[in-house]
């Protein structure tokens, strides 16, 4: 007789809601990590735009090439201050993301303890019968002699 855990469904079932779960979860990071990465980005050719016009306003400059500067800098904060509430909500998203897969984890390991010990007691019983088995063998043997 093998052991089977009574609830083996059960916990294959937490078992594939956590994959799932895992996967969700890389998905919202990538989403998070690429709009940080954009914000990261304009950020970047933002302070590189500046430093340029810095320079340009040490030397002479054309009024015009000023303001298209000024233009493009502006256009990127604006594209700045639109990507941080989508960073901002991919960011709460991955969060709670994370919170279920810890909860499913949590789910899991339960289910994953409860086998354990069930395990461990039917290995207790089976020695016991085993070892009852033997002594009667024993008695057996010794009632021959």
């Amino acid at each position: 007789m093998s052991f089977q855990f009574s609830m083996e469904k059960v916990l294959s079932v937490k078992q594939k809601e956590k994959e799932s779960i895992e996967l969700e979860l890389g998905e919202a990071v990538q989403a998070f990590e690429s709009i940080a990465e954009e914000i990261y980005n304009l950020l970047k050719r933002k302070e590189d735009i500046e430093n340029q016009a810095n320079l340009q306003f040490q030397q002479k400059i054309i009024i015009n090439d000023l303001q298209n500067t000024q233009r493009f800098l502006l256009s990127m904060t604006n594209k700045v201050k639109e990507l941080q509430p989508l960073l901002q909500k991919a960011r709460e998203r991955m969060q709670l993301i994370q919170q279920k897969l810890l909860q499913q984890t949590i789910e899991v390991k339960k289910y994953e303890k409860l086998k354990e010990k069930q395990f461990k007691s039917y290995e207790v019983s089976q020695n016991w019968h085993e070892m009852k088995q033997n002594d009667e063998f024993s008695m057996l043997r010794f009632a021959k002699s």
